[in-house]
């Protein structure tokens, strides 16, 4: 088999070109309605660039393909992951709820392009700037789950630490706390943050996140320095749940951990 049939990337782009010439509309009438360009339609469709989320959602309504395209880009989207996170990608894109707890730092789905690009250049030191930046963009490009029509319903636990640990600087800490503050007004989106004098929990064991799908069994996921393990038996998925469930309840309520987010957002404004 060819490699144009087995990149995910060229098969999403062949299943575009197949919509559109059914559609009847020539790339550069497809891009006006859309809202892009003629060049970025042919780059899709020959495979040199993967489709964001959102032009995905905006072409499969411009050609009426009954969510045709939506269904195949899951599997484009997890080619500019690493091996060990590809899978959990696909799955956080169709999971119909989110819940997770992040001792380390802010989660992935809530980082401004500044905080992730710290947290990356920290841990990877040897990196070029061009593999960051892609990388950047991957990870925002997950985030369009959280304001895209029917979103998953999330649940983010982050301990305090996170709020002392100010990736990239003050500056950067600050415009990561205001998205918190922003994200968390989404009406999908509850945000909670572990306080230091909470201890009767189990949260030290490590970041763990478990996701839901309509009329599928769930899945937790948990990783370490360049791994990660997605976990399908039900008894140790239940675990997980159970897991996650006793850090929320040591939890700051939402409102007090919004008012705390306030006060560290005040300590790190520079203006």
């Amino acid at each position: 088999m060819s490699d144009v049939e087995t990149d995910p990337v060229r098969v999403f782009g062949n299943v575009l070109r197949v919509q559109r010439t059914k559609a009847g509309l020539t790339q550069a009438e497809l891009a006006a309605l859309v809202f892009c360009s003629p060049s970025l339609i042919s780059a899709i469709e020959t495979g040199t660039r993967p489709a964001k989320l959102d032009l995905v959602e905006r072409l499969d309504g411009a050609l009426q393909s009954g969510g045709v395209l939506r269904s195949v880009w899951p599997l484009v989207s997890k080619t500019a992951y690493p091996e060990w996170f590809k899978r959990v990608a696909g799955l956080e894109a169709q999971a119909t709820k989110i819940f997770e707890w992040e001792p380390r730092f802010v989660p992935g789905l809530l980082q401004t392009a500044e905080y992730a690009r710290a947290i990356m250049r920290a841990g990877r030191p040897s990196d070029d700037d061009e593999s960051i930046d892609r990388d950047v963009t991957t990870r925002l490009d997950r985030q369009q789950i959280l304001t895209r029509e029917s979103p998953p319903i999330t649940f983010f636990i982050i301990d305090e630490s996170v709020l002392h640990r100010p990736f990239g600087g003050a500056q950067v800490m600050h415009d990561q706390l205001v998205r918190l503050a922003e994200a968390a007004a989404l009406p999908n989106v509850i945000l909670q943050v572990l306080p230091f004098d909470a201890t009767d929990h189990p949260g030290a064991r490590g970041p763990m996140r478990v996701l839901e799908f309509g009329g599928g069994p769930s899945v937790a996921y948990t990783e370490g320095v360049g791994t990660g393990r997605v976990i399908e038996i039900p008894a140790e998925v239940a675990e997980a749940m159970t897991y996650f469930d006793r850090v929320r309840a040591s939890a700051l309520p939402r409102a007090a951990s919004l008012n705390m987010l306030a006060r560290f957002g005040d300590k790190y404004d520079v203006a």
